[in-house]
């Protein structure tokens, strides 16, 4: 983990450097693990670990039990996480947007190419998508089924439905975000707007 030198490298207080090696650094592996999970790609989740890293040592005085660091650490994962989506998703959303708005014009030549585009990183991130989340996701958004119908359907409780459907929907705006040919498509034809 060469960020992991990058950022002890970076620690110049003495101070910090011990509360990193006792109480941070034996957590690491871990947190990364979960990174990776929460962000699909090894680089984002390095850039997250770090994050967590920076406002562990920098707050490091909140904690009252320094043995279990490793909780508080996690949750300072997940809100790093969370505060990145939600950026992520109103820069998406104006996006989007402008996206839409340009695609209902019928004068653009490339209309046509531009939404065959967009179904076909959707079609290949679903097909990447886990199947349960897949499922609860195409019933409702493709098929017009209800959270009631899934629920009956898969044989699951309501709020799982609900919190599969969330979180694929989180993967997709995501993965279509991280999508080079995605962002490349939609520069080309706002750029021919202009």
């Amino acid at each position: 983990m060469e960020f992991l030198n990058l950022f002890t490298n970076s620690l110049k207080d003495e101070g910090e450097r011990d509360c990193f090696e006792k109480y941070l650094s034996p957590h690491v592996p871990m947190i990364y693990k979960s990174a990776i999970r929460m962000c699909g790609n090894p680089n984002d989740a390095q850039d997250l670990v770090q994050e967590t890293l920076y406002s562990s040592i920098k707050n490091f005085h909140q904690v009252h039990d320094p043995e279990k660091s490793k909780y508080w650490m996690f949750s300072i994962l997940r809100n790093v996480f969370l505060k990145d989506i939600e950026k992520t998703k109103k820069r998406a959303e104006i996006e989007f947007e402008s996206v839409c708005d340009k695609l209902s014009d019928n004068s653009h030549p490339e209309k046509d190419f531009l939404r065959a585009e967009v179904k076909n990183n959707i079609q290949e991130i679903l097909n990447k998508l886990d199947e349960r989340l897949k499922a609860a996701l195409v019933m409702f958004y493709f098929e017009g089924q209800s959270y009631k119908e899934i629920s009956s359907s898969l044989d699951i409780p309501i709020g799982t439905v609900m919190s599969r459907i969330a979180r694929a929907k989180v993967y997709l705006k995501r993965e279509l975000l991280r999508s080079e040919s995605m962002k490349l498509e939609i520069g080309k034809y706002m750029d021919d707007l202009e």
